[in-house]
């Protein structure tokens, strides 16, 4: 699973749109459709607040992308 992925699972997991995600990260819904489509891979700090506004951490993330 690629990153990308995963944020999109976890976005729909918490019912969530990318509008809804971008106001709860400070990340642009622009910028998270780039993610899931895997046109662009998020930097560390910004998959950072990602992860945090779903209520991930980002351990578990590296976990489901070793898969």
């Amino acid at each position: 699973m690629t990153i990308g992925e995963l944020i999109k699972k976890e976005r729909e997991r918490c019912g969530w749109s990318q509008t809804e995600l971008s106001k709860k990260s400070g990340i642009s819904s622009r910028s998270i459709g780039h993610y899931e489509h895997g046109q662009r891979d998020p930097q560390f700090v910004t998959l950072g607040k990602i992860m945090g506004a779903m209520g991930m951490q980002i351990q578990f993330l590296r976990m489901e992308v070793e898969k």
